[in-house]
């Protein structure tokens, strides 16, 4: 296991979630976010460069790009992307809306924001770590209490994350230079942040989890938190009795042999799933000494918003170790 971590998970500013695409990293987002709601924290579910799956899982229609929308008591969603977040960034430090206007309608500035090496990336960061920071001005308190990035696939994701330390070792002083310090402390700093590594247990995403879990420990010093293995099969069968009931099916009727035939089919295909999953999972307990979380596969034609509630109490019952259980919040777990 990795070492003790100072703080818990749960009272750490931003939690940051990554892995390879299609594992199911939005979904997990959205998860924790209602989860943490439950325990009383405000968080924010930033969505980078998504297209709006988070709101949509919590049956909202996405807000415009960098501004929150509620979803439930204690839980907002925004999208975050760079282009954005740089034009709210100027507009913080140049207040005057006219010069404003100018600098967004000047060709030199479209074109500096589509060419720049890295600025998308490093202000997408920047967006996040305003939204972890940001203070109320009357009362000094957090807007919010957990912020939640749900980053790009792992390519991306590195990219993104590596680029405040790229900037430092670039530009060492100067405004650029203090500002990716900056992001680099949130970073970095285990008593506020923690990744959460998301993989299916199948070997091209486990592959891809080992890469991302080195580069994340070794090059970029990010702390860790869950290592999230979704979609799990695990249910196994008795090979004797499925043999039975392939024999008994010749004395059955055209209808029950049907019947026989699709619950054989599914069976040995479950078992066959459980069994790549059981060999992958030994793998990744090989491999990444993190605290794991396993989400089980839904059967169902499209994943929705319905069958979070499964998850939910599958998390749950991984993740709360105090008195304090899931409540209701808009996704009852009975």
């Amino acid at each position: 296991m990795e070492s003790e971590n100072p703080v818990p998970f749960i009272d750490r500013r931003l939690w940051i979630v990554v892995g390879k695409g299609g594992v199911g990293k939005t979904t997990l987002s959205v998860l924790l976010g209602i989860w943490a709601a439950a325990q009383g924290k405000r968080a924010l579910i930033a969505e980078v460069d998504g297209a709006g799956r988070a709101a949509w899982l919590l049956g909202l229609q996405p807000a415009p790009v960098g501004e929150a929308k509620l979803a439930q008591p204690n839980l907002a969603v925004m999208s975050v992307e760079g282009s954005a977040a740089l034009a709210e960034y100027l507009r913080l430090i140049l207040p005057v809306r006219r010069l404003l206007d100018v600098v967004f309608a000047s060709r030199i500035y479209q074109y500096f924001v589509a060419a720049a090496p890295g600025l998308k990336e490093l202000m997408t960061v920047g967006k996040i770590w305003y939204e972890a920071e940001k203070t109320d001005p009357t009362t000094g308190e957090r807007a919010w209490d957990l912020v939640i990035m749900d980053a790009p696939a792992t390519g991306h994701s590195l990219q993104y994350l590596g680029m405040p330390k790229a900037a430092h070792e670039v530009f060492r002083a100067g405004l650029v230079g203090r500002e990716s310090q900056r992001l680099m402390d949130l970073l970095t700093d285990a008593r506020k942040t923690a990744v959460h590594l998301v993989t299916t247990a199948e070997e091209m995403p486990v592959n891809e989890s080992f890469e991302m879990y080195d580069r994340l420990r070794n090059e970029l010093s990010m702390p860790l938190g869950y290592l999230v293995v979704n979609r799990l099969h695990r249910r196994r069968f008795d090979r004797t009795k499925l043999a039975e009931l392939r024999q008994r099916s010749s004395g059955m009727s055209e209808r029950e042999r049907d019947l026989a035939a699709a619950v054989l089919d599914r069976a040995l295909e479950e078992e066959g799933w459980s069994a790549i999953h059981a060999e992958n999972l030994q793998r990744l307990s090989e491999r990444i000494p993190l605290p794991r979380l396993e989400l089980p596969f839904i059967f169902a034609e499209e994943f929705g918003p319905s069958h979070l509630q499964t998850l939910l109490r599958a998390m749950d019952a991984q993740i709360v170790r105090g008195p304090r259980r899931l409540q209701s919040h808009g996704f009852p777990v009975g």
